[in-house]
Formats: structure tokens, C-alpha cells, sequence
């Protein structure tokens, strides 16, 4: 596809949208006429939030509406959640510096004591401007600290991550994993979907700063794939661009083809031009790279389609892509001018990786001007504070090291052949390993094969010999004999009988296995939400009923491929109750609240807990506690660690259980959940030696509500 007619579709495509958009904000503009301005700022920071990750084109225009709003005549708390506003939206629009600007005005030197909003923006300020680190983190572990006091999910997660953002900066990548993996595990608690994948793009970025490629690949993916269930094509749009950016570092061009290509397609639906343009310069960036030839008055097309946009990032993007342009012309010096422009636009840690890049660019250019000091002192900033084994990154020794040829420095070029070397080799180590290990594998099957056969040999020789011997002895031979074969009949019986029980043992466990599916899909339950997926239907509400079906079917996905396990991890035996409880509330109009109060280091310890264990006494609770009758219905599901064991809480306000076993229905029910549990809770008592229990009691002294505790082996998944 040629550059000119890619620019013609960036310049259509949004076309219809940027309509439709405009004529939603004039509609919205003439509801405002008659609100005060204080009124209006809270209206519009609705708005902001109900389009934000939906379309761009009216985020950006709502922000040029609140922009326009006279601060002088608002109220003064008023005034700071609108400079809060002004300033997360600049940062969603990529124009850090119009963000930097306002926090240095309205937040750095204000005298009164900071909300939390402004809190998180003022150490953002902080930690991108570099100042006192030391300062800095105490200021974000006394946030997180606040945060955990208030027990505020959305303020930990957001604590977490703004401290796993400190220590990205201090290069220190353990801490920096660990807590953006705890700010992802708050997120998962939150019933705002975005924010966790907000959090696992964030997680992803992180472990490719770092260079743990695969494992930056798998986050990203997951959420994509979360970001698929929740019909959010913003997180798709960016997931892809991400992904794109590995690709390119490990040079696989054509995956990148790809993945920029889907890219541009989610921006279009989200009415994103900036991310579109974005993905446009990359995808001119990967056409350079693989020595395509790029026509430049398209190019300059482009870059007049940028300067419509404050945007740093791609005001950056297109000043390298006409580096590569006056490079290929041998146009050294004004290659170097874009690029170190380009420097001076890319200021603050988000984007360090490209830094690197084009510092690489500027040193290869001086080299071809012979300005050999200017190239050494870019080549100094080519390296993270951390050792590398990005290839495209380590390149620099290898041009240090020439560099150092030219200078006739012998012991330099050998150092920083060496070093290239390092890198190389960690690359190759990890192919050559993966050989290595297919050939051992082989080697060993062949060595246990001829293993076998010299036992088989020795055995048929023995036996043979025992033959021989047993016809030249006499009777006390024969006797010895005789016994010898009483002895090995009665150690086969009761091998036998062992295996016999072991049998009965696993056809019990698949009985129990099959018993715990029929329990978990009740029909009662299925028919009722087929009737809740009906009704929505017959309502016209093809939003509800969309939501209700993919929860539903997500549940039913989960119960079908977790209840033949016997164990599984504590973040899934979440999941499947959180949809559940979910698939309960919309059922019942939401007439019951629920908490899932998950012990973190538990989870991120990943322990591990029999699929499904507390799911019918929450359903009791549901059904039989008749939650969805009474006012302020509540149920409480909380996992611990107590003793070296794994604690379950079921815990409702229920009518209690002298209410519910009115019916002998009710009965019926509980009497068979209470079994299944318990003849699964003796399987694993007798299996890792320990005292696992289940109790039932009433949870209030009046008899209304009910508590049911289990206690279980602790294991942990340790691959």
C-alpha cells in the first residue's frame, strides 16, 4: 500500500466519526447554557470519564470546553478538581508538556494540604522530573500507607503503581515487577474492568523496559483478550501498538506488519487520530527499516498532519522517520538535526527506550562526519542503568569498539568487543539451550532403552539359572523354594488389594469430581438464567443481555474446564466466584451486595485450592438465606492463611439456617453440599496429612445469618 494512499485513508476514515462527534457536543454544549459553571465542571468531568477510553475525538473536545470555563468564578474546591481534569487529560492526550506546566502552577507550590488526586500528580511531577528520589519514594510509601488505611481498593492500586514507577526509574527491576504486579492484583478487585487493563498494560511495559520480552508479550495479550471481553477497543488499539514496539526491538518485521496494521484499525473505531497517527509513522518507521523506499512528499504530508496535534510523541516519531530520510541521502548533518530535536521533545522516563535509539542514530552520524568525541557522547547514552541483552540496544559496543579502532585505543576496542560478545552470547545461550536440551532428551531415552533391554537379559538369565539349580537340589531347596513362592503370592495380593483400593479411591474421586459439576450447574440455575437472558431480550436491552451472556457463558466456561482438577489456582477459584456472584446480582437486580475479600500475598504467592469448594455454600446463601428478599442483603466470601492452612469465610445476613430448613427441599440441598464438601475435605485430609474441617454456625446471636468456615491444605504452585 503505497504512503499516498495510506495518508488518504487517515485523512477519510475518521471523517464520519469526527461528524457524528461533533454533533454529540454540540448537544451537549446547549445543555450546559442553562447550569452554573460549577455545574458545568462537574457535568463535564462525567463526560470525560463516560468517553474516555470510547472516543477521543470528543474527550479532546470536552477538555477544549473545560478549558474554556473561567476558574476565577468557581468555587475553590471546584476549581482543583478542574485543574485535576485539565491535567489527566493532557496526559491521555500525550501533551506532557501542557500537563507539566499546569501541575507546576497549580500544584507544586500550593501552600494548602494536597487531595489525593493531587497527591497522585504531584508525584508523577516528581518522579518524571527526577528530583531527590530518596524524597520521592518516602512521599509515595506514606501515599500507599494512607491508602491501606482507608482500604480504598482504587487508591492502593493506584499507591502501587506510582511506587513500581519509582523504582523503574531507579533502574531497580525486581521492586519495580513486584509492586506493578501487586497494583494488578488490587485492580482484579475492582468491579472498573479499565482499570485492570490499564494495570496489565502497565505490568506489560514494565517487563519490557526491563527486556523480559515473553513475559511483557503474555500481558499484553491478556489484555487484549480482557479487553475483547469487555468490548473496549481502546486497550485493544494499544495493546497491538505495544506489541508492535517488541517486535520491531527484536526485529521481527513482519509480525510488526501485522500487529501495526491492527493497530490503526482499533484507533478508527475509537475516533483515536493522534494513536492513528501514531501507528501511521510507525508503520512508515518499519517500511524504512526493512529498506523500503518511502516517497517524500507523502512523508511531508504527514508531518503537516502532526503539527495539528500538541502531541511530544508523535512530534518525535516523524522527526526520525525524516532522520532515516536524510540519512539515505547522505544528508548527515540535517539527519542529526532532526534527531536531536527529536531528543528535546522526548524528555521524562515514558519514553527512555527510544532515547537509546536515537542517540545510536545521532553517533552513527557523526561517525560518517568524522566528529568521533560527538559520537562517543551520544554512544554513552545508548545503554540502560541496567546490563542489556537487547541486541539492537548492544549494537553501540560494536560501534564504540570501532570507534576505538579509529582512535587507535587497542585495549578500548577489545573492552568493548568483549562486552558486545556478553550480549551475544546470552542470545545465543538461550537457542543453543534449547538444542542442547533436545539432543539430551534423546540421549537419555536411547541410554534408558538399552537399559532395559540388559535388565531383561539379566533377568531371563537368572531365571534360567534358577531352573537349572532347582532340579539338582533337594527338598529343603524345594522347601526354601516353595516359601519363596508363598512369600511373593502374598506380596502380590496385597499389591493387589492396594491397587484395588487405589482404584476405588480415583473412581471415588471421579464420582466426587462428577458430583461437584452436577452440583455447580444446577439446572434450576441455568433455566433461570436462560429466563434472566430472555427477559432482557423481550425488554429490548441488548446491552444487559449481551453483559449477562458473557458472564454467564464465561462462568459455565470455567466450571466445565476446573471441576475434574483438584486443585487450581486461588486467582481463578476468584474469578469463577466473582462471575458467579455477578451472574446472581443481575439476575436478582442487584437486591444483594457481595465482598470477596482475597488474602494479596496469597494471591501472589499463587496458592492453590480445590476448584469450586465454597461455591454451593454461597449459593445456600443466595437461594435458601433468600438474600435477594431481605433488605441489605449482604454475603462475604474471605480466604486467609490461619495455621498453615487455607481459611474459608462464607458469611450472609441471611434469614439463618432454622429459617431455611423449613422445606425439606432446602434440606435435601444443603445435607448434599455439606457431604460432597466434606468427603472432599477427608480425600485431602488423608492425601497431605493434615485436619482440614468444614463448621456451619449462625453468624448473629439472634439466629439470622449464617457462617460457614472450611479449613484446607496449604499448597502453592511452584512451576
Amino acid at each position: 500500500m503505497s504512503l499516498s494512499y495510506r495518508l488518504l485513508l487517515l485523512v477519510l476514515i475518521p471523517f464520519n466519526f469526527f461528524i457524528l462527534s461533533q454533533v454529540k457536543i454540540e448537544d451537549f454544549k446547549n445543555s450546559l447554557r442553562n447550569k452554573t459553571f460549577d455545574q458545568q465542571v462537574s457535568l463535564i468531568e462525567k463526560e470525560l470519564n463516560g468517553v474516555r477510553y470510547q472516543d477521543q475525538s470528543s474527550f479532546e473536545s470536552l477538555l477544549r470546553i473545560l478549558e474554556e470555563l473561567p476558574s476565577a468564578k468557581l468555587a475553590k474546591e471546584i476549581q482543583r478538581n478542574k485543574t485535576c481534569s485539565l491535567i489527566e487529560g493532557y496526559l491521555v492526550l500525550g501533551q506532557s508538556n501542557k500537563a507539566l506546566t499546569l501541575i507546576s502552577k497549580e500544584i507544586v507550590d500550593r501552600k494548602e494540604e494536597l487531595n489525593e488526586r493531587e497527591e497522585a500528580l504531584f508525584l508523577w511531577y516528581i518522579t518524571r522530573e527526577g528530583l531527590n528520589q530518596k524524597r520521592t519514594l518516602s512521599f509515595a510509601m506514606e501515599r500507599l500507607n494512607k491508602a491501606k488505611k482507608t482500604k480504598n481498593i482504587n487508591s492502593i492500586y493506584e499507591a502501587y503503581r506510582s511506587v513500581s514507577l519509582i523504582y523503574l526509574m531507579k533502574a531497580n527491576a525486581d521492586s519495580a515487577v513486584y509492586f506493578s504486579g501487586l497494583a494488578t492484583l488490587e485492580a482484579k478487585r475492582l468491579t472498573d474492568k479499565t482499570k485492570l487493563m490499564e494495570s496489565m498494560r502497565y505490568q506489560a511495559n514494565v517487563y519490557h523496559y526491563f527486556e523480559n520480552y515473553q513475559e511483557a508479550i503474555n500481558k499484553e495479550l491478556q489484555m487484549i483478550q480482557l479487553a475483547i471481553e469487555n468490548n473496549n477497543d481502546y486497550f485493544r488499539a494499544y495493546g497491538y501498538l505495544d506489541i508492535y514496539r517488541i517486535s520491531i526491538e527484536l526485529q521481527n518485521f513482519d509480525q510488526a506488519t501485522q500487529y501495526i496494521e491492527r493497530a490503526k484499525n482499533y484507533f478508527r473505531n475509537i475516533n483515536d487520530q493522534r494513536g492513528e497517527l501514531i501507528a501511521s509513522i510507525f508503520e512508515i518507521h518499519n517500511d524504512y527499516l526493512r529498506g523500503k523506499e518511502v516517497n517524500l512528499p507523502g512523508l511531508i504530508e504527514l508531518r503537516l498532519k502532526v503539527e495539528q496535534f500538541d502531541d511530544q510523541l508523535s512530534t518525535a516519531l516523524i522527526k526520525m522517520v525524516f532522520s532515516f530520510h536524510y540519512t539515505h541521502q547522505k544528508n548527515f548533518i540535517q539527519s542529526n538535526k532532526e534527531l536531536e530535536e527529536a531528543l528535546s521533545i522526548l524528555k521524562g522516563r515514558e519514553e527512555e527506550k527510544l532515547n537509546y535509539f536515537i542517540n545510536k542514530r545521532i553517533a552513527i552520524n557523526c561517525i560518517e562526519l568524522r566528529k568521533i568525541d560527538k559520537a562517543i557522547s551520544h554512544l554513552n547514552y545508548t545503554l540502560p542503568p541496567f546490563q542489556t541483552k537487547n541486541l539492537l540496544i548492544a549494537e553501540s559496543y560494536l560501534i564504540r569498539a570501532d570507534l576505538e579502532r579509529k582512535r587507535n585505543n587497542i585495549e578500548g576496542v577489545s573492552f568493548f568487543q568483549n562486552k558486545y560478545i556478553e550480549v551475544a552470547r546470552v542470545n545465543e545461550k538461550e537457542q543453543f539451550s534449547r538444542a542442547v536440551e533436545q539432543l539430551t532428551e534423546g540421549n537419555l531415552r536411547e541410554e534408558r532403552e538399552k537399559l532395559i533391554e540388559q535388565q531383561q537379559e539379566k533377568l531371563l538369565e537368572e531365571q534360567k539359572e534358577k531352573e537349572r539349580i532347582a532340579f539338582q537340589k533337594d527338598r529343603q531347596v524345594i522347601v526354601g523354594i516353595t516359601i519363596g513362592i508363598l512369600l511373593i503370592m502374598i506380596v502380590f495380593i496385597v499389591a493387589i488389594r492396594l491397587r484395588a483400593q487405589r482404584s476405588k479411591q480415583k473412581q471415588r474421586e471421579a464420582e466426587m469430581s462428577q458430583s461437584l459439576l452436577r452440583s455447580q450447574m444446577n439446572p434450576h440455575f441455568v433455566f433461570n438464567a436462560m429466563s434472566v437472558i430472555q427477559s432482557y431480550i423481550y425488554a429490548n436491552d441488548p446491552e444487559k443481555s449481551s453483559r449477562f451472556l458473557v458472564n454467564f457463558s464465561r462462568l459455565m466456561r470455567l466450571i466445565l474446564e476446573n471441576s475434574p482438577k483438584e486443585m487450581i489456582p486461588l486467582e481463578l477459584e476468584f474469578e469463577i466466584l466473582d462471575k458467579y456472584l455477578n451472574t446472581q446480582k443481575m439476575r436478582f437486580e442487584d437486591r444483594f451486595k457481595y465482598e470477596l475479600n482475597f488474602d494479596e500475598e496469597l494471591l501472589f504467592s499463587k496458592a492453590l485450592i480445590p476448584p469450586m469448594i465454597a461455591q454451593p455454600f454461597v449459593e445456600n446463601a443466595i437461594e435458601h438465606g433468600q438474600l435477594h428478599t431481605i433488605e441489605g442483603g449482604v454475603i462475604i466470601v474471605s480466604v486467609h492463611k490461619f495455621d498453615d492452612l487455607l481459611e474459608i469465610i462464607v458469611q450472609d445476613n441471611g434469614v439463618g439456617r432454622k429459617k431455611a430448613a423449613i422445606t425439606k427441599k432446602i434440606k435435601d440441598h444443603k445435607s448434599m453440599a455439606i457431604d460432597i464438601t466434606r468427603e472432599r475435605i477427608a480425600i485431602l485430609n488423608r492425601k497431605y496429612k493434615v485436619n482440614g474441617l468444614i463448621e456451619i454456625t449462625d453468624a448473629m446471636p439472634n439466629e439470622q445469618g449464617t457462617k460457614v468456615r472450611i479449613l484446607l491444605p496449604l499448597n502453592f504452585d511452584v512451576s
